[in-house]
């Protein structure tokens, strides 16, 4: 069934529809869209796919999505968070109930595996790889941090924020994130609303961690009476929806140029993942022509 498996990549930032089936498994992270599809299944929605969209077939799919939960495929080479994000993705999909989801529900599980040992293998120790810490060097001496948005990301960055900084965190239904107060109960949880959510009295840094337009953060930010000394916002968006305040504006694409890659430093850890993405995806064939069938064939 290798053969089988499409992998569609936007990483455009566009709100366009990606080609799907009842089959297909749709993966969404602040910086991309990508979707399993089954070729033999899909190959209409294929050809009317808009162009500009990243298509790997096959083994080159597998080996495309090793690399980017391995971090090579993101703006911050080997970042950590990108393979909790795929690891909570599996953990909540509802596969097919069919021979095609019992591929990918293996296949999903047997990538985690893979990009686990290639990461210890290749690409630990190798400094500040994780958006928390970047945002955090930016927090520096702030007493005190509002995070607006309560999801994958937002709950990511909380651990990095709660001990530097007093932390309100905003989002639309806070009875959602109630589980981040049971796990840091330090934390002040609000409802994200166009209202004035209160005074502050000491200096504020905005975060922003939610899919919000700017006119949206604009019109928030102008019914506070908290007045914020810095904005960092992660919005995927941000470059082209950009925001206009007073205060200085921190985008992802800042954070990632502060830290750009050292590549000659880099350039041997690359490779050597690389090396072990071969190793794994050559497993995953051997294992596709052991099981002519499929995976279904175990339970035959």
């Amino acid at each position: 069934m290798l053969e089988d498996l499409v992998v569609i990549h936007d990483h455009s930032g566009t709100e366009d529809v990606l080609p799907t089936t009842l089959n297909g498994l749709r993966w969404q992270t602040c910086l991309r869209r990508i979707v399993l599809l089954n070729q033999t299944e899909s190959r209409p929605l294929l050809a009317e796919a808009r162009s500009g969209l990243e298509i790997h077939r096959g083994s080159d799919a597998y080996r495309f999505l090793l690399e980017v939960t391995c971090g090579l495929r993101s703006p911050l080479i080997g970042e950590t968070e990108v393979l909790g994000q795929f690891r909570e993705f599996c953990a909540k999909t509802k596969f097919p109930a069919t021979s095609w989801g019992w591929f990918l529900r293996q296949i999903t599980s047997d990538l985690i595996v893979d990009a686990k040992r290639v990461r210890h293998r290749t690409l630990e120790s190798l400094g500040c790889r994780s958006y928390g810490s970047l945002v955090r060097q930016h927090l520096k001496s702030i007493p005190s941090v509002v995070l607006i948005g309560a999801g994958q990301l937002g709950r990511e960055l909380v651990p990095w924020l709660v001990s530097k900084a007093e932390l309100t965190v905003f989002c639309r239904n806070p009875l959602r994130a109630q589980a981040l107060v049971d796990q840091y109960p330090q934390i002040q949880l609000g409802h994200f609303a166009m209202a004035n959510a209160g005074q502050g009295n000491s200096e504020t840094a905005l975060v922003i961690a939610a899919p919000l337009t700017s006119q949206e953060i604009q019109n928030w930010i102008g019914m506070q009476t908290r007045r914020f000394g810095r904005v960092l916002d992660l919005r995927a968006e941000a470059e082209t929806d950009a925001i206009q305040v007073s205060c200085a504006v921190v985008t992802l694409s800042d954070l990632f140029a502060e830290v750009k890659d050292d590549q000659s430093r880099l350039a041997s850890r690359i490779a050597a993942a690389k090396s072990e993405i071969d190793l794994a995806v050559e497993r995953q064939v051997q294992q596709a022509r052991f099981r002519p069938f499929g995976w279904e064939d175990l339970c035959a």
